[in-house]
């Protein structure tokens, strides 16, 4: 009996320490990231490819709104648009809590650094692609 008390208080620990922890952000924190966004570059892969519009042959945009809206183009075609939102999780790229951006098409990317002028995403995974873009509006 005592066996099995320890075995179930073993496993209700480990499941508890196994959760997930997200945490969504205010509209305040998405602010910085409202406007429309010029992709400058992607970086990326196993062989660290370096991508640009002048070697990818097109021009992308991504639109992104206060009311959590947003919008992909690709040469001013319109690609996806949806929801997105803003929350806290672990990433490869730091040991505390870092923001990501999640799109209700299933993307989601960490999001590395934001200024006025510039926003950088990456893929949350080893080998994935970083992305760069400009501020349009």
């Amino acid at each position: 009996m005592k066996k099995l008390s320890f075995l179930f208080i073993i496993t209700v620990l480990f499941a508890f320490s196994c959760t997930k922890e997200e945490v969504s952000a205010t509209k305040e924190s998405t602010s910085g990231l409202v406007g429309e966004w010029r992709w400058v570059s992607s970086t990326g892969g196993i062989a660290g490819k370096t991508i640009t519009p002048t070697s990818a042959g097109y021009e992308r945009k991504l639109v992104l709104t206060a009311d959590l809206k947003f919008s992909r183009y690709k040469d001013n075609t319109l690609e996806s648009s949806g929801t997105y939102q803003i929350t806290q999780g672990k990433s490869i790229y730091k040991v505390e809590q870092v923001d990501f951006i999640k799109f209700s098409d299933g993307a989601s990317s960490v999001i590395i650094s934001q200024s006025a002028s510039e926003l950088s995403l990456a893929d949350n995974f080893y080998d994935g692609f970083g992305e760069v873009y400009q501020r349009i509006k």
